[in-house]
């Protein structure tokens, strides 16, 4: 019997340090989620599709850092920009070889979206900002065995990772975080009305042409050259989004294989495959 009565107490006592500790952590937890609601709250987030078409423009911010890496939208792996006490830091040089040969350093006075809001905490505490620019723009990409380059309209994405001490997440308020946010990423508010002008024309225009939000202007569409082959300003030749597949294999030349999924098909060559959707450029990868 006093064996027995010893388990049932150390059965109680263990439940209830358990008890604690996890009433301890609650705290915490909740307070980094209520601080990512409410910056959810106090920014309209932007909503992006697969093809990089702005279905639903949120708030538009301004870079206001130097240092800022951003691969071309979408990417398999989307590569942090540490931050630190207001300074964006460089990125591990260890992963160097898996960055897109894209790559951009975004200039202050760029115009971005947010897409997305998270936090996270091990050592430290973090605070996750994914933006993506809000005007598309060319890259250049090379055309592999057949020769020459070719362009495509990209919009360009990466996460800003505000390092914090283990803890602060806790105690910070909408107030301080939006502080830190904005040293980084301005908000004026006649780009509010302009991105609100220019997202109405986008999604008229997208995926069949990238517009700025900047300008309203339509970025990346092919100019026509004698004998109708599109090619970019400096005569190099250019797939845009909405080209048709005549249009891209009179520029590419037949692909090694196509896949046919029926409306969607992907024609692939060496060093890229060209996905149509409905007949038409709807990704380059």
């Amino acid at each position: 019997m006093q064996v027995l009565r010893s388990c049932v107490r150390k059965v109680v006592f263990g439940s209830v340090v358990a008890l604690a500790l996890a009433v301890s952590l609650l705290p915490s937890a909740m307070a980094q989620g209520d601080i990512v609601t409410a910056l959810k709250q106090k920014y309209r987030l932007s909503e992006i599709n697969m093809q990089g078409v702005v279905v639903n423009p949120g708030t538009v911010f301004t870079v206001e850092a130097d240092g800022i890496n951003a691969e071309p939208y979408p990417t398999m792996i989307t590569f942090e920009n540490p931050v630190v006490d207001g300074q964006v830091k460089q990125r591990s040089k260890g992963l160097g070889f898996l960055k897109s040969s894209n790559l951009q350093i975004l200039q202050p006075g760029q115009k971005v979206y947010i897409t997305k809001i998270n936090s996270s905490s091990g050592n430290d505490d973090e605070l996750k900002v994914t933006i993506i620019t809000s005007d598309a723009v060319l890259a250049t990409y090379s055309n592999g065995a057949y020769g020459g380059q070719y362009q495509a309209a990209k919009r360009y994405s990466t996460t800003l990772a505000f390092k914090l001490p283990k803890g602060a997440l806790t105690q910070m308020s909408l107030d301080d975080a939006s502080k830190m946010i904005e040293a980084i990423l301005s908000i004026n508010a006649a780009d509010q009305v302009r991105v609100h002008d220019a997202g109405v024309v986008t999604r008229s225009c997208e995926p069949h042409c990238a517009i700025s939000a900047t300008t309203g202007a339509p970025v990346g569409t092919p100019s026509a050259e004698p004998g109708g082959a599109p090619a970019g300003s400096n005569g190099t030749p250019t797939i845009s989004l909405g080209q048709s597949i005549d249009q891209v294999t009179g520029v590419m030349g037949q692909p090694q294989q196509i896949v046919d999924l029926g409306s969607k098909k992907i024609y692939k060559y060496p060093d890229m495959k060209v996905v149509f959707v409905d007949g038409k450029v709807s990704d380059v990868q």
